[in-house]
């Protein structure tokens, strides 16, 4: 795209102040517990505070809106100038179009999704010109168990992605001062296990988990206490205490990982992560969690689970209401949108409301959208 100037910014920004002062953002933020709380990732995601009424919102992800709004993510990872112009540009696309209960905040972010925090160990990144950066796990940073040893004193404040993060965010706060937006530095958002299959490989770290168990216990060891110092340096950097702690763990699902590998293997590093940082947000994987609900709700603190298409909603609910922990219940945006009709659609909310209302914190997201027909007829549906 061509070069951004300072006047489109100032005026995204200001548009984008508008839809977070609308009547309809504060009705929405009466659903969410942390609507005035700093998500610190992209993709806001609330916190139900409602058993019954439960909200609903929908999002695409970052190439779905590389299609609809023609967004090189190339120059959008490359330049702090054009990630925030085109953030804010598709916060606007979303409040015009998906009419949901999602809730806008005056911040903007600075995100690598979650690239950065396997970059910050050592692993190599791919950009791609429409889609998030991915990790190349054709050269995976530990292809020998020894290979470890030859990463333990990288430094993860010189990574890649963690310098081109302080200069994004550097450059934000200059770009929206006096605008009343403030800009949010990442956390970390990718648990100790995912980091691990992404540094060594996931066929690799499965057949460690039974050839070589303490192998895996000292890479654990090592990301668990590397996240821990960068959370103490964003803090310091930003001077703002220690942040909640954030688990996505796509990689943690039936029947890749079984209850009892959980318990042993990545349990008790996320509840020293838990304690460190004094609550977690979110644990999040999109795969089938049904057997680890029990077990993951030992965990101290947790403030929202996140149920994907494929898990049971019914003991979900019956687990975290128990526990007062808020379900973020995710339907499948091809299976259960694209590929249905309108009123098997409708059931399919019923399905989630009979099992979730009156017993459980909950809302249901629609999210991850990309586009696989046209523009039309998937944003029709």
């Amino acid at each position: 795209m061509g070069k951004i100037n300072k006047s489109d910014i100032e005026s995204v920004l200001e548009k984008y102040l508008t839809v977070c002062d609308s009547a309809a953002n504060k009705r929405n933020a009466g659903f969410w517990t942390n609507a005035g709380k700093p998500w610190l990732n992209e993709r806001w995601r609330g916190i139900s505070a409602k058993k019954t009424g439960a909200p609903f919102t929908m999002a695409l992800d970052i190439a779905g809106y590389s299609t609809v709004l023609g967004i090189n993510c190339l120059d959008y990872y490359g330049n702090a100038d054009v990630q925030l112009y085109e953030q804010m540009r598709y916060h606007l696309w979303e409040a015009e179009h998906l009419r949901c209960n999602r809730f806008f905040d005056k911040k903007a972010f600075v995100s690598f999704q979650s690239a950065m925090e396997a970059n910050a160990f050592g692993a190599k990144i791919t950009f791609l010109p429409t889609q998030s950066p991915w990790v190349d796990f054709k050269n995976p940073a530990i292809k020998e168990r020894s290979d470890l040893d030859k990463l333990r004193d990288t430094d993860i404040s010189k990574a890649g992605l963690i310098v081109r993060a302080h200069e994004f965010y550097e450059r934000m706060c200059e770009l929206v001062e006096g605008s009343g937006i403030s800009v949010m530095y990442p956390v970390m958002q990718r648990g100790p296990f995912p980091i691990a299959t992404e540094l060594r490989g996931t066929n690799e770290l499965l057949m460690d988990l039974v050839d070589a168990p303490d192998f895996v216990h000292e890479l654990m060891r090592w990301i668990t206490d590397g996240l821990k110092e960068h959370a103490r340096r964003r803090a310091d950097y930003v001077g703002e205490p220690i942040a909640p702690c954030k688990l996505g763990n796509d990689e943690i699902a039936t029947p890749m990982i079984a209850p009892s590998m959980y318990e042993e293997f990545i349990l008790p590093y996320e509840l020293e992560l838990a304690d460190f940082h004094g609550s977690v947000m979110y644990w999040h994987s999109c795969g089938i969690t049904d057997p680890f609900y029990e077990l993951i709700g030992t965990i101290p603190n947790l403030e929202m689970m996140h149920i994907g298409p494929w898990s049971n909603v019914g003991k979900a609910a019956e687990v975290f209401g128990k526990l007062d922990i808020a379900l973020d219940i995710c339907i499948n945006s091809t299976e259960d949108i694209y590929d249905r009709t309108p009123e098997e659609m409708r059931r399919k909310l019923l399905k989630i409301k009979d099992a979730c209302e009156g017993k459980v914190r909950y809302a249901v997201r629609a999210d991850g959208f990309q586009i696989i027909r046209t523009i039309e007829k998937d944003l029709a549906k």
